[in-house]
């Protein structure tokens, strides 16, 4: 790969109008690997054209590094929230096996208290 301007000195020499070469008279053809003469008036438009597309392209560039900013950040706060809502759901889940727990011994207390206070249901009387 040549790099205009250090691999590659752009072309010096005179135009057909007898003025020296400039830069503005020529543009760097990657495909070609070398330095091209702006010919006619097209050639100058495509020119422009190609930056002003690399100026939007940039600034849209530039937009979406800053959405995938947010996004990232986004992220992250979502997995903290996630993270704590897990944290949360398993002391729920706690609660709710000590819960279940405790119920079940107080039917137990309760089914022992009701056959202490009616010993004679107990034979089926």
């Amino acid at each position: 790969v040549s790099v205009p301007y250090t691999d590659q000195p752009p072309l010096e020499g005179v135009r057909s109008d007898g003025e020296p070469l400039t830069i503005a008279d020529q543009m760097f053809d990657p495909k070609l690997n070398q330095w091209i003469i702006l010919a006619n008036a097209l050639d100058h438009n495509d020119l422009n054209n190609l930056k002003a597309m690399y100026e939007a392209l940039e600034h849209e560039n530039g937009n979406l590094k800053q959405l995938n900013a947010k996004l990232m950040l986004s992220d992250v706060a979502i997995k903290q929230e996630n993270t704590a809502l897990k944290e949360k759901a398993d002391s729920l889940a706690q609660i709710n096996s000590k819960m279940m727990l405790a119920s079940l011994q107080n039917s137990k207390d309760i089914s022992e208290i009701k056959e202490q206070l009616n010993p004679a249901s107990k034979g089926g009387e």
